[in-house]
């Protein structure tokens, strides 16, 4: 047991003294508590600690100052992502204002600045803005939400009474809006256009399907067809059995080569052997013959 605790201090140890480092570039005083509690945890530092301050605590009392230490270094973290939100705001609130001056170019820099904080929080609100500055003019979304919208939607549309939210950022939200009630008299034109896409697209969607269908079917027919034959010398073993045993002297036949093609109801396979004629010498043959999918011979087309 005693090793097991000894174990789990060194590995608690080095996990904290290495999230130290690598919290002291987003938080100072976060890296430095779990720097200190690592070297709380390891024996050497412990047992060096405890020999020059004569410090003898109880394993449980250890164990209460490191959660302890843990809960307060959460704080610590918890109130620097706090207040670096609270600049971020500042900062996408000051490329807010560019856009409400139409001052885009500006404004992404603003964003860009945002984004480049440390938190999480930070980068998905910079990120989102940015989004809705690149989208907020795209004919092809406005012709979307028009197509998607309710009668009642296009109706208030039509006489500038839509408050709908697209965009978290008023005056984007508002520009989309006008560009889309510059597109709202072709909205039959364009629903119309949309659904013709959708058509071809499920269309097409349904021929790649079938197409990777009949690949895949003609894959495994190819490994099929492909296993019968043999992968030491290409010969397919139960053609070249028959072959064999009708030759003039069994044990003199050889095998040359042997090819086939895939007949769509069965295979059409040639072999090419050599084997004792009846004068003693050697003699080059050929069979031709189908055979079904499992191997066997079903027909002898011809013989060399």
């Amino acid at each position: 047991m005693k090793t097991v605790i000894t174990i789990l201090k060194w590995i608690f140890g080095i996990l904290f003294i290495l999230g130290g480092f690598a919290g002291l570039f987003s938080s100072f005083i976060t890296g430095l508590l779990f720097l200190l509690l690592g070297l709380f945890i390891l024996p050497p530092t412990y047992d060096f600690l405890a020999k020059k301050t004569n410090l003898k605590l109880p394993s449980g009392a250890k164990w209460a100052i490191v959660i302890i230490g843990v809960v307060i270094a959460g704080f610590t973290v918890s109130s620097d992502d706090s207040e670096n939100d609270k600049e971020v705001d500042l900062v996408l609130a000051k490329a807010s204002e560019f856009i409400d001056n139409k001052e885009l170019d500006s404004a992404k820099v603003y964003i860009k600045k945002a984004e480049e904080q440390y938190s999480y929080s930070s980068k998905k609100k910079a990120k989102k803005l940015l989004t809705e500055l690149e989208t907020y003019n795209s004919e092809e979304l406005a012709e979307e939400k028009l197509v998607s919208m309710t009668d009642d939607e296009f109706k208030k549309l039509q006489i500038d009474s839509l408050s709908k939210e697209y965009f978290s950022q008023p005056t984007l939200n508002k520009e989309f809006i006008a560009l889309m009630k510059t597109k709202a008299p072709e909205r039959e034109k364009i629903m119309k256009e949309v659904a013709e896409r959708k058509e071809q697209e499920r269309i097409a969607m349904e021929l790649e399907a079938e197409r990777k269908k009949q690949e895949e079917i003609n894959k495994n027919r190819k490994e099929a067809v492909e296993k019968q034959f043999s992968a030491w010398d290409g010969s397919h073993p139960q053609l070249s059995r028959m072959i064999e045993k009708n030759c003039r002297n069994p044990d003199s036949y050889e095998h040359i080569e042997t090819r086939f093609r895939d007949d769509g109801n069965s295979i059409f396979v040639i072999t090419k052997y050599r084997a004792e004629n009846g004068f003693g010498g050697m003699t080059v043959g050929t069979v031709s013959a189908r055979v079904d999918f499992e191997g066997n011979v079903i027909e002898i087309v011809s013989q060399d």
